[in-house]
Order: structure tokens, then C-alpha cells, then sequence
């Protein structure tokens, strides 16, 4: 029964960190234009993060839902900035790239910064645990802070696994990009375009129904 933990964990962080976000991009671009090792600190930061959001939707599940349904400017920002960012990869990423080559600044010593941050400040992250949460609650098995300290560690070590493996393909997936003719490149950087603004009008679309 314990390892039921271990797997909806790292089945439902694996779900959570599929679709194209902020981490995943950081990832694949890292990947891209630097290489996988790289890439790795930031997947490995994130998961962390990853684990501290999953632990306070645990924690604070009904408080939050309140939170953000009385605080609904917080995911207009975010709908804002997702298409921002994929009109961004869409017609500028390749631009900046090409007159940037010249001068590349060195960013090695912030890429574990960068994945924790990029994973802990997101509310739609948070959002997605607590309805997880809930759906294990009501269907699967109880989910709470009373449970053992040892259903409790497998689950979270289950959401770090997923996160990190979620993220580790893409990094292979970038850095397989990095090796082909540079046309590569840019059709990776309109796919992830596209696929952000397709987000932020899913988005769009679900808080104006909601």
C-alpha cells in the first residue's frame, strides 16, 4: 500500500510537468544553447521546488483554493505572460539569438537558482496540486498531513522522481535539436511559441467559463 505513494506521486508530478512551461523551457533552451549538464542542475533545482508546492497545496489546500478564487488578477499576470513569452519565441528568440552569439554571458552559477525559482513562483503549479490532491482525497486514498511520515517521504520522493525524469527528456529532446542545422532551432523555438500562447488562451478560455 506505502508504495501506492511512491507511484501516484510520481505519476501525477509526471503528468503535471508534461505540458510546455516556464521550467521546461529553461531546460530545453539550456540545452540547446549550452549542453545537458547544465540543463540538470535546473531540473534537479526544480524538482525540489516541485516538492515544496505539492507539500504547501498538502498543507494548505482549502486556504488556497480561497486564495486564488478571490484573488483572480493573479492568473490574468500569468495569461498575460504566457502569451507574451511564446509571441517572444515565436518571432524574436531566433533574432536575439543570431545577434547574441557574439556575446555570451555566463549564467553556470545561477542555473540551480534559476530551476527553483522558475518551479516555486507559480501559481498555476500550486493550483494543479490542490485539484490533484483533492482527486486523490475523494477517489483514491487519503491524502493529508496526518498521514505517516513514511507514505508522506515516498510520495514527495515519487513528485521529485517525476519532475526531474519529466525534465530530463526534455533535455535530451534539446539537446538532439542542438545538433541539427540551425532551421532546427528555429522551428523549436515556434513550437514552444505556439504552444505558450495555445496555453494562455486555454487559459483564457477556462477563467472566463470558471
Amino acid at each position: 500500500m506505502t508504495l501506492l505513494y511512491l507511484l501516484f506521486g510520481t505519476l501525477i508530478a509526471t503528468v503535471g510537468a508534461a505540458p510546455l512551461g516556464a521550467v521546461n523551457i529553461a531546460v530545453i533552451n539550456t540545452s540547446i544553447n549550452e549542453n545537458i549538464k547544465k540543463a540538470s542542475y535546473i531540473a534537479l533545482a526544480a524538482g525540489i521546488g516541485e516538492v515544496i508546492l505539492a507539500f504547501f497545496a498538502l498543507h494548505c489546500s482549502m486556504q488556497l483554493s480561497i486564495f486564488f478564487h478571490e484573488n483572480q488578477w493573479i492568473q490574468i499576470v500569468f495569461i498575460i505572460i504566457f502569451f507574451l513569452v511564446g509571441m517572444y519565441f515565436m518571432f524574436l528568440a531566433n533574432k536575439m539569438t543570431k545577434s547574441n552569439k557574439s556575446r555570451k554571458i555566463k549564467l553556470s552559477n545561477s542555473k540551480f537558482l534559476t530551476g527553483f525559482s522558475l518551479a516555486l513562483l507559480n501559481p498555476p503549479v500550486i493550483i494543479y496540486w490542490i485539484l490533484a490532491i483533492s482527486l486523490i482525497n475523494k477517489y483514491i486514498f487519503e491524502l493529508t498531513v496526518q498521514n505517516s511520515i513514511s507514505s508522506l517521504l515516498l510520495f514527495f520522493i515519487g513528485i521529485y522522481i517525476g519532475k526531474i525524469t519529466t525534465l530530463y527528456f526534455y533535455g535530451r529532446w534539446g539537446n538532439k535539436m542542438a545538433h541539427k542545422q540551425e532551421g532546427s532551432k528555429t522551428k523549436l523555438h515556434r513550437i514552444i511559441g505556439i504552444a505558450l500562447i495555445a496555453i494562455s488562451v486555454f487559459q483564457s478560455i477556462k477563467f472566463v467559463v470558471d
